[in-house]
């Protein structure tokens, strides 16, 4: 009696506790994949980024010994005018600082505000890292305090003795940038020297954080020589426990990208996962439990009188078969099928659910073991039968395993078991009856057989990524080399951006407005809607999801566009503004942009086409299939630009 009752108490609890671990194992397998990623992602990023910075700070020291002593102030001017273009795409640049030989300061850009040279030299301890770092290497110095803002200090030097550039970057602004590479809004994100010391965080921070002891785990990770990792690690500054993941910066193992996520974030979506199942198991197991103490009591009775034993023990089996039909349901909504094994006869008896998912006949609800093991996947059937042997021995009460399964119509299913003891011999303690689960697991072994064809699509994309830097070292015409690589750089570096956009977004394609934003990030700022502060470009336009396809030629469009307007049109001049204006004709099929630009300087139709022109309509009608249209009113350029929606929206065109 006892154990009859126990084992109904068994099968639903160990059903709940299964798919509770499962939630949490899923939950947590899920988090740790999503902070690696973004982790991997950012620290690509930075190299990137840095690696920029470094070959402009190469080209800029063979332009320093013409202010060592300076022969006039044009000479000096014509300098920082050449620091202002080649940093002009830098979005994170701040100031350009250029230390001579001796150490003295010879000239300070302020990129932002095309200011005069300044004598405040740069914060944190960029110079005792430059002295430390060997030339020819970035050196990177610790976040420090503005006057206004928090900062963060870059250092090159091609000889020992030779002159060193110094990049000032803001800081926030690389917090924000490596925020959008991660994959939930309330992670956080930081940039790591490896001696702790925090150079960039978002969310931001207003003066410098204290770094990283030897004694936190991931620091102690990194002197034991680690690349890339995840652990358990606590906030710096209020200790709340996070899940983090962090990895080196290829090419600069002295920096490393930490992406977090707090525990409460985590179990607020494992909960989320859990809540269907606590909806349908906890009834089923409060269910049972107070059957049990029925049961008791009606045992209690018999045990003292005898009279009306007829009744209640009809009473008694009313009650287990109530409790058995709540357990069936509760089982039905899970999806699982249930089946027992008399182990003295080998014979296991299964549900109908069972059946349909091992794909037996329907007659053949009882059937030797042998006939479910000889079914078993050859190269699954050893580590089965193991856990199998294990449970039959009584060395453990309860098994889980996953397994392909043969059907009768000759197709392989994945399916997860899980197993236990419920009826064992009262003296020796042998296990004489099994009771499990079986669920089919294949959609999700099939999910993952599709990110691992994601992986293989992303790699395909960057082979066609090389292919287009080819394509634009061959199309890019220049006077000067000086002028060949300023061009291939900011062409190169829009393909990045919109790389990183794809990245980011999982390859499904990119919002359109967040496409415009990053590409037009290197020329000016947009208009913010809760901000009084106009920028340069004004964006307005229904949310609009651009596919994968199309993304990297549209981004290229719209950086051709605004290198044009940056040498001849409203970009030229302060004063000059840029309309981004979109909408989608569902009618015709289009999405149509309309590019506007305004207050600048007197527009006049061009005598001939330049690189930039062709390559704005071979790539709109040849690689988007769309049509292209510019005018010169008298406010300056307007271009239109048609595309079909098939060709440009993500989804059903």
């Amino acid at each position: 009696m006892w154990g009859l009752l126990a084992a109904a108490l068994l099968l639903p609890a160990a059903i709940l506790g299964t798919g509770a671990w499962g939630a949490w194992h899923l939950t947590w397998t899920e988090t740790e994949r999503d902070l690696i990623r973004g982790a991997d992602v950012n620290a690509n990023y930075v190299r990137l980024a840095i690696e920029s910075l470094a070959r402009t700070a190469e080209r800029l020291t063979v332009d320093t010994d013409r202010i060592e002593a300076p022969p006039s102030d044009e000479g000096r001017a014509a300098l920082r005018n050449r620091i202002l273009d080649m940093v002009r795409e830098q979005a994170l640049v701040r100031a350009v600082v250029i230390i001579g030989a001796s150490g003295r300061q010879l000239l300070h850009v302020d990129v932002r505000l095309n200011a005069g040279p300044s004598a405040d030299p740069p914060g944190g301890d960029i110079e005792e890292a430059l002295s430390r770092t060997p030339p020819g290497q970035v050196a990177v110095g610790r976040a420090y305090r503005s006057a206004a803002d928090m900062l963060l200090a870059l250092g090159w030097r091609r000889a020992p003795a030779g002159p060193a550039v110094i990049f000032v970057l803001d800081a926030a602004q690389i917090g924000i940038a490596l925020a959008r590479h991660t994959d939930s809004e309330t992670d956080s994100v930081a940039l790591i020297r490896d001696d702790g010391q925090i150079l960039a965080r978002q969310p931001s921070f207003d003066e410098p954080l204290p770094p990283f002891g030897p004694e936190r785990p991931m620091m102690q990770l990194l002197a034991a020589g680690a690349s890339q990792g995840s652990l358990m690690g606590a906030t710096p500054r209020d200790g709340y426990p996070v899940a983090i993941a962090f990895c080196r910066v290829e090419a600069f193992p002295h920096l490393v990208v930490a992406v977090g996520r707090r525990r409460t974030d985590i179990l607020e979506r494992w909960q989320q996962v859990m809540v269907p199942l606590l909806f349908v198991g906890l009834p089923a197991l409060f269910a049972l439990i107070g059957l049990t103490l029925v049961v008791r009591r009606q045992q209690d009775a018999l045990e003292t009188a005898l009279d009306g034993l007829e009744q209640r023990v009809a009473e008694r089996t009313n009650s287990l078969r109530e409790g058995e039909e709540r357990l069936r349901l509760a089982v039905d909504a899970g999806q699982l099928g249930t089946w027992e094994t008399e182990l003295r006869t080998s014979q296991s008896t299964r549900s109908p659910r069972s059946i349909a998912i091992l794909g037996f006949r329907p007659d053949l609800a009882t059937t030797p073991v042998d006939d479910w093991s000889s079914r078993i996947h050859p190269a699954d059937r050893r580590r089965v039968l193991d856990a199998w042997d294990r449970l039959v021995a009584g060395r453990q009460a309860v098994y889980h395993v996953e397994y392909r399964f043969l059907r009768a119509d000759g197709s392989w299913r994945w399916l997860d078991s899980t197993g236990a003891v419920v009826r064992a011999d009262p003296e020796t303690g042998k296990p004489l009856r099994l009771a499990g689960t079986i669920q089919d697991i294949t959609d999700r072994h099939a999910a993952e057989e599709r990110r691992e064809l994601l992986t293989q699509e992303v790699n395909h994309r960057a082979r066609n990524a090389l292919a287009i830097v080819q394509a634009i070292l061959r199309v890019t015409h220049a006077a000067t080399p000086a002028e060949f690589v300023q061009l291939v750089e900011g062409r190169i570096a829009a393909l990045a951006r919109a790389q990183s956009l794809l990245a980011a977004e999982g390859w499904s394609g990119a919002p359109l407005a967040t496409l415009i934003t990053d590409e037009l990030a290197p020329f000016g700022t947009v208009d913010q809607p809760d901000s009084d502060d106009g920028g340069r470009f004004h964006l307005e336009g229904p949310a609009f999801r651009v596919r994968s396809e199309a993304v990297q030629p549209l981004g290229m469009v719209l950086h051709e566009l605004a290198t044009n307007a940056a040498k001849h049109g409203a970009l030229s001049v302060p004063e000059g503004r840029v309309a981004v204006r979109w909408a989608v004709d569902e009618v015709a099929g289009l999405l149509r942009m309309r590019w506007t630009e305004t207050d600048g300087p007197p527009p006049g139709f061009p005598t001939r086409r330049g690189v930039g022109s062709r390559v704005i309509e071979t790539t709109v009608t040849g690689q988007l299939g769309g049509v292209v249209d510019r005018r010169w009113p008298e406010e300056g350029l307007t271009c239109d630009i048609s595309l079909p929606l098939a060709r440009a929206r993500a989804g059903p065109g």
